[in-house]
């Protein structure tokens, strides 16, 4: 049956691109996309437009900000800064005389204007430092407790893998589940000694296999093209991520479940990926969260999913107690929910 099951999947270009070249390509997507937001692979690199009458000044202020991180876009009238500001071609702006220095920033980036109220303290302090030529008292150095370090992309890559993973898995399984029903094949199935648990969890495992060669590869490329430095422990990786790909793909089953109308499930699929996108811990650490978004974030299985990633990566501390539970339940409930739905679903056909 799991032979067959693979025959399938390879059949199916849809499905098969889908668990195969989600996690690559948006790897590579968001790759690309924040390399070239901040100038770098390693770091991200702030923008300044700035304006000031003083040629003098302006060339110290340069010299005094170099190797900082900070790149200062110099503009000969306050207009055409407002209008680098409006275009969103520099982060903040800066206005300089000789006795004063004025911040401007576009206050409709929300929760981005504290970032901004931080980064001027840092900046000015920066300057003053650079100009007066004082060094500063409290000298601050980086020390890594393993090799390599950790990057901007290296941090995201884990959540990329986490999300395509949890979307392939659910909509996966949900479109297949979906169609067998809507076009009355388990009708037909369930007339045969097919046990409905069996047969979900062989389609589940060939799935399987195509996201994990797919996950193996999408760090391997990071590493390459990014230059992204990760502790792979690659046991506890491939466990982890095998006990992710069931958890998802048992949701998509249940998902299945609610109504025989392919178009109703894929509406209530869509709900449910985008609600774990915005409210996990893939992009928005815990601290920055209100309360209610933290309690809806911790109730959803994707934000365990991307934490375990981190930790398999070396990038994130866990307790490894918690890891084998969550790991355990992931593995657990996911080939349960596979199993006992695919039994349920095809006992609701034979009616």
């Amino acid at each position: 049956m799991i032979y067959k099951s693979f025959a399938m999947l390879f059949r199916d270009r849809q499905a098969l691109l889908m668990f195969f070249l989600l996690p690559i390509v948006l790897m590579f997507i968001l790759g690309f996309v924040i390399e070239g937001l901040s100038g770098s692979k390693t770091a991200v690199n702030v923008k300044i437009g700035a304006f000031t009458t003083s040629p003098e000044l302006e060339k110290m202020i340069t010299q005094a900000a170099s190797g900082s991180g900070v790149d200062f876009e110099f503009v000969d009238s306050e207009e055409a800064l407002n209008h680098l500001l409006l275009a969103g071609n520099v982060q903040m702006g800066a206005i300089f005389d000789q006795n004063s220095l004025t911040f401007i920033y576009n206050q409709s980036f929300g929760q981005y204007n504290n970032y901004l109220k931080i980064l001027q303290n840092v900046i000015a302090g920066s300057i003053i430092s650079g100009l007066s030529n004082v060094k500063n008292y409290i000298q601050i150095k980086s020390i890594s407790v393993k090799s390599g370090s950790l990057t901007v992309i290296g941090f995201i890559v884990p959540g990329v893998i986490a999300i395509s993973i949890t979307i392939a898995g659910m909509f996966g399984m949900a479109i297949i589940a979906g169609n067998y029903r809507q076009n009355a094949v388990l009708k037909r199935l369930s007339v045969t000694p097919i046990n409905g648990g069996a047969f979900f969890l062989s389609l589940a495992f060939a799935r399987l296999v195509i996201s994990l060669l797919a996950s193996v590869l999408t760090i391997l490329f990071s590493e390459w093209i990014f230059s992204t430095s990760y502790n792979v422990n690659w046991t506890m990786f491939l466990i982890f991520v095998s006990g992710g790909i069931f958890l998802s793909l048992g949701i998509g089953l249940l998902i299945s479940m609610i109504s025989r109308d392919l178009w109703t499930v894929l509406n209530i699929t869509t709900i449910l990926s985008v609600t774990m996108m915005l409210f996990s811990d893939v992009f928005f650490p815990y601290s920055i969260m209100p309360d209610y978004m933290r309690i809806i974030s911790r109730i959803l299985p994707i934000s365990y999913f991307a934490q375990g990633l981190r930790y398999t990566l070396g990038i994130e501390a866990m307790y490894m107690n918690d890891f084998i539970i969550i790991t355990s339940a992931f593995i657990l409930i996911g080939l349960g929910m596979i199993s006992i739905g695919g039994t349920l679903m095809m006992k609701m056909e034979r009616r």
